[in-house]
């Protein structure tokens, strides 16, 4: 498990941010960045693992209620072209706002049959 430092956290947390908006690719992305490459991929799994850990964790009232069937969202910018939902077991998806509504439906659809672990 990586350090629990919260600077550290929230720098990763812009710099991912900031490589999704950018709409480059990761390599091209972290070679104009002087990133390492191999940081950057970890640090995601890490903040995506910490995520999907942060919604797992039953917040509600702890007697096994379901979950609210609502989604959280983020708006981004408009000059992005990048949309992002949290599905509610933890799932991030990030995908071009100009998505094909049958496609994303179909990826929702497939994200809901995952059986938990």
């Amino acid at each position: 498990m990586r350090d629990r430092s919260p600077e550290k956290e929230a720098y990763w947390r812009k710099v991912v941010r900031r490589q999704e908006e950018s709409g480059r690719g990761v390599r091209v992305f972290c070679r104009e960045e002087g990133i390492s490459e191999a940081s950057f991929y970890g640090w995601r799994r890490e903040l995506q693992r910490r995520d999907r850990q942060e919604k797992r964790s039953p917040a509600v009232d702890g007697g096994g209620t379901c979950p609210s069937p609502f989604v959280a969202l983020r708006v981004v910018p408009e000059s992005t072209s990048v949309i992002e939902i949290v599905h509610p077991r933890g799932y991030i998806v990030r995908a071009p706002a100009q998505v094909d509504s049958d496609a994303l439906r179909k990826v929702l659809a497939a994200l809901d049959s995952v059986e938990e672990e």
